[in-house]
């Protein structure tokens, strides 16, 4: 036979081969799943393997997806496969207590009518078109979990979702949760404005909303006090005696609150909206303290923002507004040891503490190394980033952020009530162990420090701001199954190596710049207080006129324009440098090195057939 005829039965062999063994892969291994990607996309957590097992009747799983549809759409292709792919997994994991079903519905088709009878919501597309993207979970008595678009922009959140959706179909009746603020974040209340932290909890939980004047503690499970209204004596010894009784409370206070001065729908911040909440009168009782005078900030850690310097828009880290990593976060804590992006916070306080018996504390957010403290006075004005380096210096500790106590917990009121009634019900200390969280800012809880606006793609989560939330929510009524599940890493592959080294090309030039730019701003001074409108005067000490020293200054001031111009070049030209040796070596040496070593193997198998 000849060599041509070999190699086509060897093709068909092949070809053959290949089809039979997926033939039996998907007959006998269809339920045997292999997770390589960086981060486990497509492997559950512990807390997702937890609840599965957990199930005790079959839950129904109907999953719409206009497959066909939306291949004309990389970007919903992608994920579609993505949110296939874990849906499958929870199936495999479940042993035959999660149904699935996928459904393509075709338009004007039952299925459609069904998918929109369930409540869920497609997505336009070309030529008249809907994209359905959906989930429909049933249980046995017909409950109900619809998640009505998977959206690219909750993708950390996918687990979580799936997650959830089992967890209440699984549980009976819904945590209740205490809300207490000033801030207009109350759905349906007059001037409210939009707050997705708010939207989520509800998802999740009842929400019993105090109001300022409340006279009692109503029924709740446990109590969330964000930047809350001034408290009168009575309401304060309410709080004390629920933390007493076992109550669980999570504060986000603030000494400079820049969330409650936000403009709502009329353009104008809410009436009577308060600067600072601190709560001295209680929380001394325990050992902590938020000084209404300290400001942290961070200069490493702080968060890009666009400034205009010497008429150009230029983007500097802001050290006042910045990101707590991993790195500063508690692992050891569940509400924060799985959290991956980082938290955005905005002018924060500090918080101060002193050790109470009985009273354990974690600190579970602080700043880096290089955090600082300013005074409340000066971050309220909207201080440059230069002038806030200017005269930055780390402190001796790292900021604390946010605190955890736990334990048996003194009364902030140990003569008993203000009121002097209701004293043979008085609680000098807890009665059972208790669990209050603590954090010196408000502003990361409002949507633009961890929401992003994008005209292609609408809305997205760019921080672990409501995941760290909705685990100390899940924690204080007592669900930590889901804590793992909410920062998940994106599929997306961001060149954070590039980023790196943008950031240090950046700072080596950071501190000149600064110096220049101050130098800049003290020459403009002097200029404006010579060009006052004075006649020319000869000057005691140099004997200069005022002309000559108005060009002097205009050649200093030439001169450190020079200096900000090389500054500027001289980063451009580094940065252009990097692209281009990351260019060769991921585009052009690879092929190069296998030209080369075809070349290398060539010319050996040459020299050999030779000799």
């Amino acid at each position: 036979m000849s060599r041509r005829w070999h190699l086509a039965a060897f093709l068909v062999a092949l070809a053959a081969g290949l089809t039979g063994i997926n033939l039996l892969a998907s007959a006998w291994l269809s339920d045997v799943r292999i997770d390589i990607t960086q981060g486990g996309l497509y492997r559950l957590s512990a807390g997702s393997r937890s609840v599965v097992r957990d199930i005790e009747e079959p839950v129904r799983w109907t999953f719409y997806y206009s497959r066909r549809t939306a291949a004309d759409y990389p970007a919903i292709r992608a994920y579609g496969a993505r949110v296939r792919g874990l849906l499958r997994s929870y199936a495999a994991e479940a042993d035959g207590r999660i149904l699935l079903t996928e459904i393509d519905p075709e338009p004007f088709s039952a299925e459609e009518d069904a998918a929109l009878a369930a409540g869920l919501t497609a997505a336009p597309a070309g030529e008249g078109q809907r994209i359905f993207f959906g989930l429909v979970a049933e249980n046995a008595v017909d409950d109900r979990q619809v998640l009505a678009y998977f959206s690219p922009e909750r993708e950390a959140l996918l687990e979580y979702d799936l997650t959830r959706s089992l967890s209440e179909l699984s549980r009976e009746g819904r945590g209740q949760l205490g809300v207490l603020t000033s801030l207009p974040i109350r759905p349906g209340e007059l001037g409210a404005r939009p707050s997705h932290i708010v939207d989520e909890i509800r998802a999740a939980y009842n929400l019993e909303w105090l109001d300022s004047g409340f006279r009692e503690m109503p029924d709740i499970d446990a109590l969330l006090l964000i930047h809350p209204p001034r408290l009168t004596e009575d309401q304060l010894y309410m709080l004390d005696q629920y933390i007493l009784s076992g109550g669980r409370v999570i504060m986000a206070l603030d000494p400079l609150a820049l969330s409650a001065f936000r403009p709502g729908p009329d353009g104008l911040p809410p009436p009577g909206a308060r600067r600072s909440s601190t709560l001295p009168d209680l929380l001394s009782a325990w050992g902590v303290e938020i000084p209404a005078d300290e400001i942290a900030m961070d200069r490493s850690l702080g968060l890009p923002v666009q400034i205009n310097e010497n008429g150009r828009n230029q983007v500097r880290n802001y050290p006042l507004w910045f990101s707590a990593g991993p790195g500063q976060m508690l692992d050891e804590d569940l509400t924060t040891s799985d959290l991956q992006r980082g938290v955005n916070f905005g002018s924060p306080g500090r918080i101060r503490l002193s050790p109470v018996d009985g009273l354990g504390v974690r600190i579970l957010v602080q700043t880096s190394v290089d955090g600082s403290v300013t005074d409340t006075e000066t971050a309220s004005g909207n201080p440059s980033p230069a002038t806030l380096l200017s005269a930055y210096a780390p402190a001796e500790s790292p900021p604390v952020l946010a605190v955890r106590l736990s334990g048996l917990f003194p009364s902030a009121f140990p003569e008993g009530p203000p009121t002097g009634e209701g004293l043979n019900a008085h609680l000098a200390t807890s009665e059972r162990s208790g669990d209050v969280v603590v954090f010196a800012d408000v502003d990361w809880l409002d949507d633009p420090y961890f929401l992003r606006e994008d005209n292609a793609f609408g809305l997205s989560i760019v921080a672990d701001n409501p995941a760290l939330l909705l685990n100390l929510v899940d924690l204080a009524l007592g669900d930590p199954a889901l804590f793992q599940l909410r920062s998940l890493p994106s599929s997306s592959r961001p060149m954070t190596r590039v980023e790196a080294l943008r950031s240090e090309a950046e700072a080596e030039y950071a501190d000149e710049q600064a110096a220049l730019e101050i130098r800049t701003e003290e020459i403009q001074s002097e200029l404006d207080n010579l060009m006052s409108g004075r006649p020319p005067l000869e000057t005691a000490e140099t004997g200069a006129t005022l002309e000559s020293q108005i060009a002097d200054l205009r050649g200093q001031m030439v001169v450190a324009r020079d200096g900000l111009r090389r500054i500027e070049r001289e980063f451009h030209e580094d940065i252009d440098a990097l692209e281009t040796g990351l260019r060769f070596w991921t585009m052009w040496a690879p092929p190069i090195f296998i030209l080369l070593i075809g070349f290398g193997i060539g010319f050996w198998r040459r020299r050999r057939t030779l000799s």
